[in-house]
């Protein structure tokens, strides 16, 4: 702070030296104001700076907002809002009408629909069943012309006897869009009528957004299926009259009169409005006038020649065969694409018919059973559909399994299966084929995982069985002697060829084969003695393996004596066959590269 206080003389002059006393002045003065300097220009800086102010004000918006409500003045807040909301709702109806439309319509279209429909469905019920056994020339014809449009039966006889009917009758306050008073026709059927209203002002609403009208221009009818609205707008009240056929236009001229002596006679209660419908009870006999209907008269209709009514009946048999037909190739067509979506391999996305034709669009798997020989099974013409069915990869277990055939090609001993994307593997095969399935079965499309707890490798296995089958040889030899008992030619020979096919197995697996020739004895005669007979009953038989072509170095022979004996000794055949030749083979696969 010392610096600050400080001036600078000219160059080349001395600074001017200040009393001690000034210089402890200045110190003091800016340890004791200068935190305040800088808080004031903080509050100055905050104040001009636009950025900084919205940024205090954004920090506490919502929880001023949520204070005032809690307080109860929430009216005020509201009326505060409301006309900065209405001004962004009409500049984002000028900018893009079709954004609010969008939101708006489903919630205004189904709500009204459900209700018109509610409304109307007690009185087909009825109709239903009073016309379900007619059996006249027009109930015919009627039926005819329901089963042509799919419409119910109940709805063409109303459409053909009613010319109109007012079914509703809503009185709307006009700026709040509160229901005041409704009137229903009897079994008439209804819903909410304050959401029924709320719809329909928001309607009017939206379409004065949207097309930049005034106020005073309005919406003064609409269709919705059947039915037609009819509404009437006055200063303060609306009226809105769903109909069901086509009233005459006297009957507007009703629902003006109607309104206006509403407004005449209830201008207080409709300026003073504030949500209580109450004093307008008194209303509904205004309304229930307009409840009107009226039928075609029966005893004005002409009647037919009856010329004219078999004319119309040969026709009508000629029209209800043809609709059979008809029905009856929808119905097998139907079908045949219930057959075809249950094909594995298959997926229809969607399908029509135009010009005579059928066409059918989705995806078919390679493998999949070809759809033109589908339609042939079925009884239809392949040239009369179109079937538009894209390549793709199913990962169908049936369509998996079949994949992995085609590129795996499994030996006769090996069975797969396919379930829930899981490819499992049993039997026996060559361990070239195990490791061709270890490293492909994993790419395949559909497949998820891999089984093989249940695959053994059948070399492995062949080599186990010669090597039991070895190793269950006992050649036996007589008392005191090195050579074969009479008769023991034939087992000697086996294990010659055993031992070939040993050898040669090994070979193909790419290790090697070594075979103990083991001398024994029994207990008769001394360990010195045994051991050296042991040794000669196991040269001769080495001796005799060589001769026939056994490689001498695959074959070790060794004597054991008494150490090993085969059989207890308590019978002469124990002793007999402990005085024999046996064989141990040991088997070392091929390394493992890395």
């Amino acid at each position: 702070m010392a610096e600050q206080a400080q001036r600078r003389a000219p160059l080349g002059q001395p600074l001017e030296e200040q009393p001690e006393n000034n210089h402890a002045l200045e110190e003091l003065r800016q340890l004791i104001v200068a935190p305040e300097q800088e808080g004031l220009q903080e509050i100055r800086a905050r104040l001009d700076s636009i950025e900084r102010r919205a940024e205090d004000v954004s920090s506490v918006v919502a929880e001023a907002i949520q204070m005032r409500r809690e307080q109860g003045d929430d009216r005020a807040l509201a009326e505060a809002l409301a006309p900065t909301i209405q001004e962004t709702l009409r500049d984002s109806v000028r900018r893009d009408p079709q954004t609010l439309a969008d939101a708006l319509f489903p919630v205004m279209g189904p709500a009204i629909r459900k209700s018109i429909a509610e409304a109307l469905r007690s009185m087909v019920e009825s109709f239903n069943e009073a016309l379900e056994h007619s059996l006249s020339v027009r109930g015919i014809q009627w039926r005819i012309e329901a089963l042509r449009t799919g419409k119910p039966f109940a709805e063409i006889v109303l459409m053909h006897s009613l010319l109109f009917r007012v079914e509703q009758i809503f009185l709307i306050h006009r700026e709040t869009g509160l229901v005041l008073s409704h009137v229903v026709a009897p079994a008439v059927a209804t819903q909410d009528p304050d959401m029924i209203a709320g719809m329909l002002s928001a309607i009017q609403q939206f379409v004065r957004d949207s097309f930049n009208s005034s106020r005073a221009e309005t919406l003064d009818s609409m269709e919705v299926g059947e039915l037609r609205v009819w509404i009437e707008e006055g200063p303060d009240a609306v009226i809105a009259a769903v109909i069901r056929g086509h009233a005459p236009s006297s009957y507007r001229v009703a629902m003006k009169e109607a309104l206006e002596g509403i407004e005449k006679d209830y201008s207080a209660a409709l300026d003073q409005f504030q949500g209580d419908a109450g004093p307008f009870r008194a209303a509904g006999d205004r309304l229930n006038h307009l409840l009107e209907s009226q039928f075609r008269d029966k005893d004005a209709r002409k009647k037919m020649p009856r010329a004219f009514i078999t004319a119309v009946s040969v026709v009508a048999a000629i029209i209800l065969a043809w609709v059979g037909y008809s029905t009856y190739l929808l119905w097998e067509w139907s079908g045949f694409l219930n057959s075809l979506r249950q094909q594995p391999g298959i997926v229809v996305i969607s399908y029509t018919k135009s010009g005579g034709r059928y066409h059918v669009q989705g995806f078919r798997d390679p493998l999949a059973p070809e759809p033109e020989k589908l339609l042939a099974a079925a009884g239809f013409d392949p040239k009369s559909a179109d079937l538009e069915l894209l390549p793709f990869y199913s990962v169908d277990d049936s369509i998996v399994l079949r994949r992995t055939k085609e590129l795996l090609h499994p030996p006769e001993g090996v069975k797969l299966s396919v379930k829930h994307g899981e490819l499992r593997a049993e039997g026996a095969a060559s361990a070239k084929w195990i490791a061709k399935f270890n490293e492909r079965a994993p790419w395949i499309a559909g497949v998820s995982s891999v089984d093989t707890s249940k695959l053994q490798d059948a070399d492995l296995l062949e080599l186990d069985k010669l090597k039991s089958s070895l190793q269950a040889v006992v050649l036996v030899f007589p008392l005191g002697r090195a050579e074969l008992e009479p008769g023991q030619e034939g087992t000697l020979a086996q294990s010659e060829k055993t031992l070939s096919l040993l050898f040669a197995q090994a070979q193909r697996m790419g290790g090697k084969a070594v075979v103990d020739v083991v001398g024994h004895t029994d207990v008769t005669g001394g360990d010195a003695t045994n051991i050296s007979l042991s040794r000669q009953r196991a040269d001769q038989i080495s001796y005799s393996l060589r001769r026939s072509g056994i490689p001498s170095t695959n074959l070790r022979a060794r004597g054991v004596a008494t150490s090993e004996p085969l059989r207890s000794e308590e019978t002469e055949e124990g002793r007999r066959l402990n005085r024999s030749v046996t064989f141990r083979v040991a088997y070392t696969a091929a390394p493992v590269a890395n």
